[in-house]
């Protein structure tokens, strides 16, 4: 039976991949309550030597890296003028909304409390890295949540107030430019007050630089498998020539992030060649999913011109910077003293539904807003 027959069961209806997204959130849903019910110590295995686990690991340090789809593809077509681009623009900033949101919700259940947000905003602490990272993420979130809200209004039909918005496009331009450009670098710099307990294949001074060059990789890598996957799932002719275009640019992101990578490690003088499993993981990083990707992509237009090799290589580079988050966060650190960390059930059921949230949401995004509106002449751009 097909969803179109009215008499099919209602879970044919919904459809195999629309129920494994509902279960994932209702799992997600389960692990969230336990947290709050029974606190973060019995919930998680979070210890003196791993204080951040899986929930910062991939719902901020990841989230924040893939999400920077609107950052790169805003910065192409309004700084670069780069017009040809726009039509990516309104999917991209749905994913960073998207994204930057549940940043913001692994934040709350990592560290509890939520009706203490607002602290933030009072209790200023000019001194830490952290403050900074807090005041971009929520300015940053309350920007991308305007230009979302003009999608929507546009939806219903609002085009008085979508226009009324619109207006100050400007202001949400330059804003989500500076404010990317701030905290995507700034998390990096969190682990420059910790390098004695990371490998020296991470604990660089350079952290900031790479994780802002990293997140341009993400954000190209995200916009091109989601432009795929989704007009796979609804039916519409992906516009290859456009994304095309996107992969010659991952391809030389990744090249300029490899070459930083290098010159970074040899400046420092660090000796990358040890059979261990850290160092294996570096490898697959380095070489892998940064310059396998880029040479793909690069030297062979079939790869770059093809969906299959297209998002193969998206694909890649976006489980490289996956991978190199977590290397910084968690791998980075093993052998610390005596201290090991795996994730409990709670912590990966919550991660779990964030991600059935994501796409569950980014799924309805693509369905009832006007996302590829090519009679749309919206001056509106985020970062």
């Amino acid at each position: 039976m097909t969803a179109n027959n009215p008499s099919a069961p209602a879970l044919s209806r919904i459809g195999l991949g629309r129920i494994i997204v509902l279960l994932l959130i209702a799992a997600g849903a389960v692990g969230i309550v336990y947290r709050f019910a029974f606190g973060l110590g019995a919930s998680t295995n979070l210890s003196d030597g791993y204080p951040w686990g899986l929930w910062i690991s991939w719902d901020v340090f990841v989230g924040v890296a893939l999400a920077a789809g609107g950052f790169t593809i805003s910065s192409a077509v309004y700084i670069f003028d780069l017009e040809q681009f726009k039509p990516l623009v309104r999917p991209a900033k749905l994913s960073a909304f998207v994204g930057y949101s549940l940043v913001v919700a692994g934040l709350l259940v990592d560290l509890g409390l939520p009706w203490r947000l607002w602290h933030a905003l009072i209790m200023w602490n000019t001194d830490s890295v952290l403050f900074e990272v807090a005041w971009c993420v929520m300015l940053y979130t309350s920007v991308l949540a305007v230009e979302v809200l003009i999608l929507v209004l546009e939806a219903r039909k609002l085009h008085a107030a979508a226009g009324a918005l619109r207006s100050i496009s400007i202001f949400l331009v330059v804003a989500g430019l500076i404010l990317s450009t701030l905290h995507q670098s700034s998390l990096g710099a969190l682990f420059l007050l910790i390098p004695q307990k990371m490998s020296n294949l991470w604990a660089s001074s350079a952290l900031g630089p790479l994780f802002y060059a990293s997140a341009v990789v993400a954000g190209l890598s995200a916009v091109i498998i989601e432009s795929l996957v989704s007009a796979k799932a609804h039916g519409r002719a992906p516009e290859m020539k456009l994304l095309s275009s996107v992969g010659k640019g991952l391809a030389t992101a990744l090249l300029v992030y490899f070459a930083m990578k290098v010159v970074d490690l040899y400046a420092r003088g660090v000796s990358i060649w040890q059979a261990d499993v850290v160092h294996l993981l570096f490898y697959v990083e380095l070489f892998g999913t940064a310059a396998l990707p880029a040479l793909l992509l690069g030297c062979i237009p079939d790869v770059r011109n093809s969906r299959a090799g297209l998002l193969s290589c998206a694909g890649l580079a976006a489980f490289g910077v996956v991978l190199n988050r977590f290397n910084v966060s968690i791998i980075g650190y093993a052998g610390y003293r005596d201290f090991v960390y795996f994730p409990s059930v709670v912590e990966i059921l919550v991660t779990l539904g964030f991600i059935g949230f994501t796409i569950l949401v980014l799924d309805l995004g693509a369905r009832y807003l006007p996302l590829h509106d090519s009679h749309s002449h919206e001056a509106i751009g985020t970062a």
